[in-house]
């Protein structure tokens, strides 16, 4: 009798215990959920104003909870409607890469794909080709390292009707642009990668992408709204720019890698998905995944550098200055911004998403650190460590330049087009690095970077990191979880070289056709024998009319969604006509060469440089795969 009393009162005790912890636990979270409105409100209204952000959603998880939700501005500005995390429809971007990882672990722990078999194993209609006999595996294509090629052309669609089925789209992209470097080697963030290991997901599991997630994670996570390329509902918001004063609505694409980035969703069913991963891949009685796949997904599986944090499977990772672990990830797709962040040793998770892009450090980057900060539990002292010494600095004193683009297809250009040098120079125990940074303001800056370890700096201000090292005796520069770039090229190989040609000889096109047209208007007002324009003006208007049109339709939308027909195939072998005439042009001009004298001499040199020209700027052209046909 004793001993059953004894035992009562111990079961008491304990429940009363426990009835306390859950209401301090509750406390506590309801303490932190007001710290969090009244710290969040400042932080995002002043960047909403700042950034002519319309809207911002911004939902924080604890335990297995949602302990903070609230919309700020207008998910539509036109139809006055507000942002409601708990209906507001919002595209999330790149954040669906940490799904298509999700879905791939799911295989893996059913026994039907390896991690690290060759990907070709799972393909039947194309093959991915060997880069120096290195296959390509699934953990290559989940930590941005599998050597591809940019995939910039064709990505998307201006309307479902005009999507690409996923294996129609790999099938050519993998045709025309093959793997550019070793596989598991360097880090280079590819949207075909994780196109790639969704489409071998599709092939292993019978299923779309869009079925097999609403079956085996949005069910399970009680995710209703999340679909790919849900822009029909009434519920999804719209995003804009702001330009001259005035908001300007982007219009939605429809993504044919879809693996990539085109889930949608309502931000407070996402946090069902934080929720998840947080606790060992259960969310509530149902779980998408066992803990050592979770593990696994958030485990170090490459890295720039061996002291920093590197990736997971869909996830990065990066350590706080007082020494949190976060897992993360970003996802910026038609106006609309979104990040992810997880805490997993404070068991939170927290998604911040806007529909406009901010510039610099953005309204996401504010929030996430904000909320870090209360979860420190204000330990927020430095674990940062400097190993490097200062008289080592100058061997990275150099220019490097940045020239991302394809290597293979159409925009080969973009190497060119869009390339940034920047100077890297010591200055007393530091460096400092000046250039137009990537994610920054778009204006050229300067940067002090400190040493942490031997190759590696971290931003004095920032939590952004860069290291170097030497392949092949030459420099090169990684922005952490970013890009990599080279020493400065040699002038003839650098990209403003090549830039400066396709605008000089361009203008010199222009100003010939624009003589060549005054010469025929004066011929036809004076009613002299010869009104049409000769070979020379006809070979520079039409090389004329293909750069204006290169230039500005080229360059545009157009692009990523694919040339047609017309342009592709017609409007590109301009320049090729140009060269068929001057290749007539330069034969007439040789065979007749000695009858010419006095001006029809100046006249026939004029013409062979004419035609010289035009081969020399038709193989530019074919080089950087401008033409309809491509050099690679």
């Amino acid at each position: 009798m004793k001993l059953r009393c004894a035992l009562f009162t111990l079961i008491f005790l304990i429940l009363n215990a426990m009835g306390e912890f859950t209401s301090v636990v509750a406390a506590d979270e309801s303490l932190l959920s007001a710290q969090l409105e009244q710290t969040l409100d400042s932080i995002v209204n002043e960047a909403m104003t700042k950034d002519h952000i319309p809207g911002v959603a911004v939902v924080v998880t604890m335990g297995d909870k949602i302990i903070f939700k609230k919309g700020y501005g207008y998910a539509d500005i036109d139809r006055k409607i507000p942002i409601d995390p708990e209906r507001t429809i919002m595209p999330v971007g790149s954040l669906t890469k940490s799904l298509t990882a999700t879905a791939i672990m799911q295989l893996e722990e059913q026994g039907k794909l390896s991690m690290e078999e060759d990907v070709n194993s799972y393909l039947s209609s194309f093959q991915i080709p060997l880069y120096q006999q290195h296959p390509v595996t699934l953990q290559h294509l989940l930590t941005h390292t599998a050597g591809l090629d940019e995939a910039l052309y064709g990505i998307a669609a201006a309307s479902p009707s005009k999507t690409v089925p996923l294996g129609e789209f790999l099938k050519r992209y993998i045709r025309e642009q093959p793997p550019v470097r070793t596989p598991g080697k360097e880090y280079a963030y590819s949207n075909a990668g994780f196109g790639l290991a969704a489409y071998v997901l599709e092939k292993v599991s019978g299923r779309s992408l869009d079925d097999y997630l609403s079956r085996h994670v949005f069910e399970p996570l009680d995710m209703p709204s999340a679909a790919l390329n849900a822009t029909e509902s009434v519920d999804m918001a719209r995003s804009y720019t702001y330009l001259n004063g005035e908001y300007k609505q982007v219009p939605y694409s429809y993504v044919n890698i879809p693996g990539a980035g085109g889930i949608s969703v309502v931000p407070s069913e996402w946090a069902h998905y934080m929720i998840a991963h947080l606790n060992e891949g259960r969310y509530q009685d149902n779980r998408i995944l066992n803990p050592n796949s979770v593990e696994a997904m958030h485990s170090r599986h490459f890295s720039e550098h061996p002291d920093l944090e590197g990736l997971g499977y869909g996830f990065y990772r990066t350590r706080t200055k007082s020494g949190l672990l976060t897992l993360w990830h970003t996802g910026d797709i038609d106006g609309f911004s979104a990040k992810m962040e997880l805490i997993p040793s404070r068991k939170s998770g927290i998604l911040v998403i806007s529909n406009a892009t901010p510039e610099g450090i953005s309204v996401h980057d504010k929030v996430t650190a904000a909320i870090t900060g209360l979860l420190s539990d204000g330990d927020d002292h430095d674990v940062r460590h400097s190993d490097a010494p200062a008289d080592n600095l100058q061997q990275y004193e150099r220019m490097y330049t940045m020239n991302l683009g394809p290597q293979h297809g159409w925009g080969k250009w973009f190497r060119w087009l869009g390339a940034k040098d920047y100077q890297v120079k010591s200055s007393g125990d530091a460096l400092v690095v000046k250039g137009v940074f990537p994610g920054g303001s778009g204006e050229t800056e300067s940067r002090v970077y400190i040493p942490v370890s031997e190759g590696l700096f971290q931003d004095q201000v920032r939590e952004d990191t860069l290291s170097f090292h030497q392949e092949n005796g030459f420099w090169k520069l990684t922005f952490t979880q970013g890009v990599t770039i080279l020493e400065k090229p040699p002038w003839w190989f650098h990209p403003a070289t090549f830039f400066a040609t396709y605008v000089v000889v361009g203008l010199f096109w222009i100003l010939v056709c624009i003589i060549g047209i005054l010469q025929y208007l004066l011929r036809f007002i004076k009613r002299k024998k010869q009104p049409f324009p000769g070979p020379v003006a006809w070979i520079a208007s039409l090389q004329t009319v293909y750069l204006i049109g290169q230039f500005l339709y080229g360059n545009s939308e157009v692009f990523a969604r694919g040339y047609p027909t017309w342009y592709a195939w017609g409007f590109s072998s301009l320049p090729l006509l140009a060269l068929a005439g001057a290749v007539i042009l330069g034969v007439r001009t040789f065979r007749f060469r000695k009858s010419y004298t006095g001006k029809q001499q100046l006249r026939a040199c004029f013409s062979a440089m004419t035609a010289i020209l035009c081969l020399l700027y038709d193989l530019f052209l074919f080089y950087w795969n401008m033409l309809s046909i491509h050099y690679s």
